[in-house]
């Protein structure tokens, strides 16, 4: 115990007027809790991504936005380059980055796998990129000459381990990079030697003009938030987030799939593989387009300069936006059928604009979670100081320190740069460690606040 805490202690060793604490009720906001925050998940009620909605509650327990996350890039990869809108004078393709965030065993890996199955139904074998690869091989994924395909998507229900791989080794970092460049669906290129032999015409150089690649990863909300990517601020802001912090609802029944209605709904989404063209805005749908755009600026001119990663978002927000909504419209023709029109309605930007909204909401949601995490670790140190270093102010269970106390002892220093600072400790720590059960406020007299921590 170092000097200062330890005369602290001592001058209030003697005083025994403590209220008791009953510690028998965790908090309801306790780890163990069933609340939680859980993703929307908006889609349009008249398409086959409703229908597919519906097709999925039945089988896993993922939440509804898990399993709206695992369905929509798969419609992406099956418009692929054959369908598209400009944006900045250049042609904007629906591909989508997704991204499924929960805790482990909430389903995700049961929610992807249908998505995947449906995905196969419709797609060749050589359009799935495998969920291990070199940079050689995946350039090697995208070339038609090598038996490969320039529309890819890459569906991993799993991607703790390949995003933890993209973090830590130099293979991993160079994938990582050019899915930075895969996003925007750029052309590759690459020269080594060995093409020399390898290539019918003898060139080192091999180049693929154009690729679309869409993405599904299911991730555990840690890995979710690109810790430690050297990519990290480019990465993130390329996918929409679909988080959940708790199961969608609970089967207890083993059951398997319905083949028929499976196979039904393959044959409609395989109607997408029919959609091709550009795509415009209807009129009413280009004023609300503006609008959207005019307000998805001003939240940009309003942020906190420094506040990289939203701004990141709000950024590729536009785009998203309009690639969702060509899926949408796609999804919403399926349905109905009939003759393709080849423009974006109201209805298909509406809620294009409320999904990308939900998913910047999400991803705000996994920044408080990383955050969440952060000062879990800061106030379990505290902790472990408090019920040490205030031991003889003990009683049966509980440790008792004053407010007073406790800026005295952690705080005195806090002008120093790192230090903890009064506003950290009661604001963050302590209430964390409310959250969990390990203290409490035992009695509050004017501005005296006297505290309890379990032992």
């Amino acid at each position: 115990m170092n000097t200062r805490v330890k005369a602290i202690a001592a001058k209030n060793a003697e005083d025994s007027n403590y209220p008791a604490i009953s510690w028998d009720h965790p908090s309801a906001t306790s780890a163990n809790s069933a609340t939680g925050y859980v993703q929307k998940a908006i889609v349009p009620q008249h398409s086959i991504l409703w229908d597919y909605l519906e097709f999925a509650r039945l089988y896993t327990e993922g939440a509804d936005c898990f399993i709206a996350g695992a369905i929509i890039p798969v419609i992406g990869a099956l418009l692929a380059r054959r369908v598209w809108s400009y944006l900045g004078g250049v042609r904007k393709y629906p591909n989508i980055f997704a991204l499924i965030c929960g805790k482990p065993g909430d389903r995700k890996s049961t929610t992807i796998r249908p998505a995947a199955a449906l995905a196969r139904e419709c797609l060749p074998t050589n359009a799935f990129i495998p969920a291990n690869f070199s940079p050689e091989t995946l350039f090697d994924e995208y070339d038609e000459q090598r038996g490969g395909r320039a529309d890819k998507i890459l569906i991993a229900d799993d991607a703790n381990s390949l995003l933890t791989d993209w973090q830590k080794t130099g293979n991993g970092e160079r994938n990582s990079t050019r899915f930075l460049g895969l996003y925007d669906c750029v052309g590759l290129s690459e020269s080594f030697r060995r093409n020399k032999k390898e290539s019918e015409n003898g060139q080192a150089r091999r180049s693929i003009e154009e690729t679309s690649t869409s993405i599904v990863f299911g991730a555990t909300f840690n890995v979710a938030a690109f810790q430690g990517q050297a990519v990290r601020a480019g990465m993130a802001r390329r996918f929409l987030y679909y988080l959940a912090e708790r199961r969608g609802r609970d089967i207890f029944d083993a059951t398997a799939w319905d083949s028929s209605t499976f196979d039904g709904l393959a044959d409609l989404f395989e109607r997408c593989l029919d959609v091709q063209g550009q795509m415009i805005l209807a009129d009413d749908s280009e004023r609300q387009w503006r609008a959207y755009q005019m307000e998805n600026r001003a939240k940009m001119d309003a942020a906190d300069p420094l506040a990289e990663e939203l701004l990141g978002r709000l950024a590729s927000a536009p785009a998203q936006t309009l690639a969702v909504a060509m899926i949408f419209e796609a999804a919403m023709w399926a349905k109905r059928m009939g003759n393709w029109k080849s423009t974006i309605s109201t209805e298909a930007l509406t809620y294009a604009i409320a999904h990308v909204e939900e998913s910047l909401v999400a991803a705000a949601r996994l920044d408080h979670i990383g955050h969440r995490a952060s000062i879990a670790e800061d106030a379990e140190v505290l902790y472990e100081k408090v019920v040490h270093d205030f031991a003889n102010q003990q009683q049966g269970e509980t440790v008792y320190a004053s407010r007073s106390d406790l800026t005295r002892a952690y705080c005195h220093d806090s002008g120093r740069r790192g230090a903890l600072k009064p506003h950290d400790l009661y604001n963050r720590l302590i209430p964390a460690l409310i959250a969990q059960g390990k203290a409490a406020l035992a009695s509050k007299d004017g501005k005296r606040e006297l505290y309890a921590f379990r032992v």
